[in-house]
C-alpha cells in the first residue's frame, strides 16, 4: 500500500462541470474533490455517464476548447492552480506535466502520421529536442512500452498496428516527457484478457519506474483491486464513497457501492442470477432535491428526499445519511 505524501502532486478541490442544453443546464460534474501523491493509483469508478471521464477533461482543461461548458473549482498541479493558465501555458503542462492516455487510441491517434512521428511531435515540443535525437528517444519509448522491432514500427502508420500495440502507442506518447500524473481513462476498454493483464502491467511498473501519480478512470473493478491504492466512487456526477481499495472491498458504507460490488461478484451467488441495482439513473435535468441515489435506494427513508448528502470522514469518505459497513 502506497501511503499519501505530506504534500499531494495533484489535488482537485470542488470541480464541477455544466453543460448548457436546449431544455436546461446539465451538471455533469458537482463538487468533486480529491488528492493523488506520487507512486500513488487513484481509480475512479462508477456506470457510464456518472462524470468519471468529463472529470478527467476537465483537469487538462481540453472541455472549454470544444464546447461551451462552464467549468468551476480548482485544479493544483504541485501548487499551482491549473484553472487559472491560458491555453498556451496549458499545452505546456499537456504532455509536459500531465499526460493521458485515451480510451480509443484509434480515435486518439492521427492516421495520416506515424507512430513515431507522433511520439517524436511531444518531445520537440516539450522538451525541444531536435529531430534526430527525438526519433531515437521516441525508439526507445517504443521499446520501453514493450513494441518489439521499435525501430521498424517508428515508421509504420496506427492502422499497421492491433489494438494493443495502438494502445502501447498512447502509453509511449503519455509518457514521452516524464509527466507527473498519468490519467488513464478506460486504458484496457475492447482488450482481450491477456493484452489487458500486459498494459495494466505495463502502467504498474512504469509508476514505479518513474515515481508518477496515476489516475485511473475505469468501471472494471477486478482492474481496481489489482492496481488501484484508493477508489473514488461516482454516481450521477457526485462522489458517493472514498477508501483505500482493501476496505471499500471488503467493508463497503454506500448502497451504490454495494450493488456494484454485488454485480461485479455474481458468479459466487449460489442462485447464479446477475445482482441488479433496481431502477434508473436520474436525467440529469430533473435531479432528486434530496440523495440522487435515493429513488433506488432500499435503506432510504425520508430525511433521505430532502436534501442532498454531504461527504463525511477522513481517509474514509462516504456522502449518505445512513452509511452502512458493510463486509463483502
Amino acid at each position: 500500500m502506497t501511503y499519501p505524501a505530506a504534500r499531494p502532486v495533484l489535488a482537485v478541490e470542488d470541480l464541477s462541470v455544466t453543460f448548457p442544453t436546449s431544455h436546461g443546464a446539465v451538471k455533469a460534474v458537482a463538487g468533486l474533490s480529491f488528492t493523488l501523491s506520487a507512486g500513488e493509483t487513484l481509480a475512479i469508478v462508477g456506470e457510464s455517464g456518472c462524470g468519471k471521464s468529463t472529470a478527467a477533461m476537465s483537469i487538462l482543461g481540453l472541455l472549454a476548447m470544444r464546447s461551451r461548458c462552464h467549468v468551476s473549482g480548482r485544479v493544483l498541479l504541485d501548487g499551482r492552480d491549473l484553472m487559472s493558465l491560458s491555453q498556451q501555458a496549458m499545452r505546456e503542462v499537456r504532455g509536459g506535466g500531465i499526460g493521458m492516455i485515451f480510451q480509443d487510441p484509434m480515435m486518439a491517434l492521427n492516421p495520416v502520421f506515424t507512430i513515431g512521428w507522433q511520439i517524436a511531435e511531444s518531445l520537440r515540443l516539450h522538451r525541444g529536442l531536435p529531430a534526430g535525437a527525438a526519433r531515437r528517444r521516441a525508439i526507445e519509448l517504443l521499446d520501453l512500452v514493450g513494441i518489439p522491432s521499435p525501430a521498424e514500427r517508428y515508421d509504420q502508420y496506427p492502422h499497421n498496428l492491433s489494438g494493443g500495440m495502438r494502445q502501447r502507442v498512447m502509453i509511449a506518447i503519455a509518457l514521452a516527457c516524464e509527466p507527473k500524473v498519468l490519467i488513464a481513462d478506460e486504458p484496457t476498454t475492447a482488450l482481450d484478457v491477456t493484452i489487458q493483464a500486459q498494459v495494466l502491467g505495463l502502467i504498474e511498473r512504469l509508476k514505479t519506474e518513474l515515481g508518477m501519480a496515476v489516475l485511473l478512470i475505469t468501471h472494471d473493478l477486478g482492474v481496481v483491486w489489482e492496481v488501484a491504492d484508493r477508489v473514488a466512487v461516482m454516481y450521477a456526477g457526485r462522489k458517493v464513497e472514498e477508501a483505500p481499495v482493501t476496505d471499500l472491498f471488503r467493508a463497503p458504507a454506500h448502497p451504490y457501492s454495494q450493488g456494484l460490488l454485488r454485480a461485479a461478484r455474481w458468479q459466487d451467488d449460489v442462485s447464479g442470477r446477475l445482482p441488479e441495482i433496481g431502477g434508473t439513473v436520474p436525467s440529469p435535468l430533473r435531479m432528486p432535491k434530496g440523495c440522487s441515489f435515493a429513488p433506488r435506494c432500499h435503506r432510504a427513508m425520508a430525511d433521505c428526499t430532502l436534501e442532498p448528502p454531504g461527504l463525511t470522514g477522513g481517509t474514509r469518505q462516504v456522502a449518505c445519511h445512513h452509511p452502512e459497513f458493510v463486509a463483502a
